[in-house]
């Protein structure tokens, strides 16, 4: 069946459960989203399960997608996955229009999130700033990763020149070895999803004197919460609602704030404007890479 197909709601799935996956862990910590399956559990009276996906942060595009194929009902993932299926026109995803909104000392309670440059702390008197950073080792997580590579494109271009500014590039292959890269002094700096360091930080305490921040880009639209829109009208308008009131009941609010969300708030699609004009900004760019 084509992904454009006319879509025919269903009960999802001839037991009635809520199916969730989330391609953003392990980066973003899976208890957020163990305690989103709990508090929609709750609300919809609905047995729920989750499937945590950590190759992709987003469906990959060599595959079918569990959308498509009625797999899950419920995803957590990149805005670049999302924007992709969006412009593949595949007609079983669609935006749930509550997002979260996670803490940072720039977000002004706004669905977005930054991309922050890290060194390590001891090199924090010889890196002040990014223009610092010229000739020097850089490791990125992903090509696609609005984060940790794309943004970064853009602020090459933005200084008038481009990947060879840095000295040498390593492919990590996921944020969190890129921290690992530059606590090891395998490289000298990596630009990290904001909220992937903060969980970071909140499970290792221990590390924060250990890396510095020197510069943060963005903001980035926040990754998005996607239905299968074969889900009833009436769940997904359930399950939007109750997620942006989340944060009024003082029991689910305060497991909110301790994964480092403050609440979810209404979007639409013009959140994503932002990776679209950095995507055109950056097209024909590319940053080159050896593998880790």
């Amino acid at each position: 069946m084509s992904a454009t197909a006319a879509v025919t709601p269903s009960s999802s799935g001839p037991t009635g459960k809520l199916r969730l996956i989330t391609y953003l862990s392990p980066g973003i910590p899976i208890q957020l989203f163990e305690t989103i399956l709990h508090y929609l559990e709750e609300v919809t009276g609905r047995e729920g399960y989750i499937i945590q996906e950590s190759r992709w942060s987003g469906p990959p595009a060599e595959r079918v997608d569990l959308f498509t194929s009625d797999d899950v009902d419920i995803g957590f993932m990149c805005s670049t996955g999302f924007m992709r299926l969006q412009n593949e026109k595949n007609g079983y995803v669609e935006l749930c229009k509550a997002a979260p909104v996670h803490i940072h000392p720039k977000g002004q309670n706004r669905p977005i999130y930054f991309s922050d440059v890290i060194i390590d702390s001891s090199n924090k008197t010889k890196y002040k700033e990014f223009q610092d950073l010229k000739g020097h080792k850089w490791a990125y997580n992903d090509q696609l990763s609005l984060s940790g590579n794309l943004i970064v494109l853009k602020h090459l271009k933005q200084m008038g020149v481009n990947a060879n500014f840095f000295g040498n590039i390593i492919h990590s292959g996921g944020h969190l070895k890129s921290i690992d890269m530059v606590l090891d002094h395998t490289v000298d700096a990596a630009a990290i999803d904001s909220n992937t360091l903060t969980a970071y930080f909140r499970n290792k305490p221990h590390m924060k004197d250990r890396l510095t921040t020197i510069t943060s880009f963005g903001p980035l639209p926040i990754y998005p919460i996607v239905f299968n829109s074969r889900l009833p009208g009436e769940v997904k308008d359930k399950i939007t609602q109750a997620l942006i009131d989340m944060n009024k009941n003082p029991k689910w609010r305060a497991k909110l704030l301790a994964e480092g969300v403050s609440g979810y708030v209404s979007i639409d699609m013009s959140l994503f404007d932002i990776e679209t004009e950095i995507r055109d900004l950056v097209k024909g760019l590319s940053i080159a890479a050896a593998y880790y």
